[in-house]
């Protein structure tokens, strides 16, 4: 293979030695600026790769004694290069699903400009006239404009179509819906709502055309189930934009069969790009779920990492409460949500959401989890909710299983007493950075309803690393944009972008903040952690894979407001390049 010209310090290396080493590597990265990510956070100048594995990290001297006449040499230029990133939590095949449909893309929009959003797909669709359902994802629903504007089923039905319409919000907890989706799904003004769910009504009684948490499943169950076909279509689309970010590692929060076969089909193809973890999920009314789960594992699970990706099936998640954004309001808190007393003051009220299981039920689920080799995993958001999972991964802990990676998801308001029971039970707080600014759904939608006092403890990144806790990147994709390089710079710098609306606000809770290698540890060796893969990923060094990224800029030198404008120039898995090629460095 043609090697591309190597700095001076490499081309006085005897060529007849190296090609002779018994170390050849495939792939030597020479001239770049290597943050390992190790203990020390050594800065290195090269990194040696054979069959898939580092075998060198450090100086280009060094690694000249791994090239050999087979050895692809890249001179980076000085670029950075660090390990590939970990997002352990998101959700890939909705995520495809809403790049390759009616895509609302998270704008804040006006109703009219919403509304012709969804006429611009009509015209592009018209042979779908008049069953074929109109499916749209990413809607920004807190983002309407102007503030406190709503849009219903009578908005959707003055459009020029008979097909029934049905909307997610980019939180996935409400659904907009036309009258036609309304009498396919039988929902009337007679349908009580469900357990963990609401049928928005208006005076009369008569649903509005938004369902709220569990009330969205009464149309899920009359849409059309995506075929093979589509989930293969959905999995490829997340997967190209995965590696453009590039993340190497994902888990995949809300998994069933259809997604596990198509991921296993995609790595049949050898068409898998990053190594694919999986969290089955399980409802409060499933009697032996366990039995499914290992039933599952046995079928879909790859095992021990490999150099190429693999599917990975070795999670569990429960949903214990919605979200906190206004008007949903379904996370559950430990004081009642505030409300405004008509005079313009903020009183406490009534609603405090709801705990979707009960601690007894939660605690033996987790625990017997944790006794067949699963991982728990938890959606808990409400400061209640983040109390009862932990009081059950301290269950988990008594029972005396140490090992277990336990993960709670989001865990965007936490009482102060709790915070420190994230080191104490080594518990992974899998946090949705994007989160951590002044906007929409935080601005707008949460702080006026928690109250100044409450509202320091939200999206608390900052104390529960302060606290000794291990915090991870989750980007809860398409609930958020699919932009590692913002959420990152969002953390560091707890503030909008500069130029947007909310930029106004200046910085959000600055005591939240996590610092510049923080952030990015958590994006790599603590994601691996959380993945049970810290001994094979996370880091740059010897006896790892080679999942690594290059970069065209140095994130630990650049203003953090910088590091939003990232782009990944190279990315390889296991010592193999997914996205860019190494002609970008000739």
């Amino acid at each position: 293979m043609a090697a591309i010209p190597m700095t001076a310090a490499l081309s006085t290396t005897d060529a007849t030695t190296a090609a002779a080493a018994s170390a050849e590597a495939d792939l030597v990265l020479c001239n770049g600026y290597v943050w390992t990510v190790d203990a020390r956070d050594s800065i290195k100048k090269a990194v040696a790769v054979r069959d898939g594995n580092i075998i060198y990290v450090g100086t280009d001297n060094g690694a000249a004694h791994y090239i050999g006449r087979r050895t692809q040499v890249v001179d980076l230029g000085g670029r950075m290069v660090m390990p590939g990133l970990h997002d352990g939590h998101l959700h890939s095949l909705s995520a495809g699903s809403g790049l390759l449909s009616l895509d609302f893309a998270y704008a804040s929009l006006t109703v009219a400009e919403f509304l012709d959003r969804v006429s611009v797909y009509l015209t592009k669709t018209t042979d779908q006239e008049p069953d074929g359902w109109v499916i749209g994802s990413h809607w920004y629903v807190q983002a309407l404009r102007p503030t406190g504007v709503t849009v219903t089923r009578k908005d959707l039905d003055g459009l020029a179509t008979e097909r029934p319409i049905a909307i997610s919000s980019s939180d996935f907890h409400t659904m907009l819906v036309n009258s036609r989706a309304l009498e396919l799904a039988g929902i009337t003004k007679d349908t009580p709502d469900p357990a963990g769910g609401i049928i928005e009504r208006d005076t009369a009684g008569a649903p509005t055309g938004i369902l709220q948490d569990s009330a969205t499943a009464l149309v899920g169950a009359v849409l059309p189930a995506p075929t093979d076909a589509d989930n293969l279509r959905y999995a490829e689309a997340a997967l190209s934009a995965l590696r453009a970010q590039g993340v190497t590692t994902f888990m995949d929060a809300a998994a069933d069969e259809n997604m596990l076969r198509a991921y296993t089909t995609v790595a049949e193809q050898g068409k898998l790009t990053a190594r694919a973890h999986f969290a089955l999920v399980v409802d409060l009314t499933e009697k032996t779920p366990l039995r499914r789960l290992k039933r599952l594992r046995r079928r879909y699970d790859a095992g021990v990492l490999r150099a190429r990706p693999d599917v990975h099936v070795g999670n569990v998640k429960v949903f214990l409460d919605g979200v906190l954004q206004a008007p949903a309001q379904t996370a559950a808190v430990l004081e009642p949500y505030l409300v405004d007393d008509g005079h313009g003051h903020m009183v406490p009220g009534t609603r405090k959401g709801t705990i979707y299981w009960p601690q007894d039920k939660l605690d033996a689920f987790f625990t017997e989890a944790a006794t067949s080799g699963f991982d728990p995993h938890t959606h808990a958001i409400g400061d209640h909710a983040v109390q009862v999972a932990l009081d059950a991964f301290g269950a988990v802990r008594r029972a005396g299983y140490k090992r277990n990676r336990l993960t709670i998801a989001h865990a965007e308001l936490v009482a102060p007493a709790d915070i420190p029971r994230f080191h104490r039970l080594d518990v992974v707080a899998s946090m949705g950075f994007h989160w951590a600014k002044p906007g929409p759904d935080t601005t707008d939608s949460v702080e006026p309803y928690l109250g100044p006092g409450r509202y320091e403890n939200f999206e608390p990144e900052g104390a529960i690393f302060r606290a000794g806790g291990r915090v991870s990147l989750g980007s809860d994709w398409p609930v958020d944009p699919l932009n590692e390089w913002d959420a990152l710079r969002t953390v560091i710098t707890r503030t909008a972008l500069p130029g947007t609306p909310y930029a106004k606000y200046g910085t959000m809770t600055p005591s939240q903040r996590l610092r510049r290698r923080a952030a990015i540890r958590a994006a790599t060796l603590n994601g691996a952690y959380q993945l049970r893969q810290e001994h094979r990923t996370g880091s740059i060094e010897v006896g790892k894979l080679a999942d690594l990224i290059v970069l065209d800029r140095n994130i630990l030198k650049i203003p953090a407001e910088d590091i939003a404008n990232t782009r990944v120039l190279l990315t390889l898995v296991g010592g193999k390049p997914v996205h860019g090629s190494y002609e970008t460095f000739s």
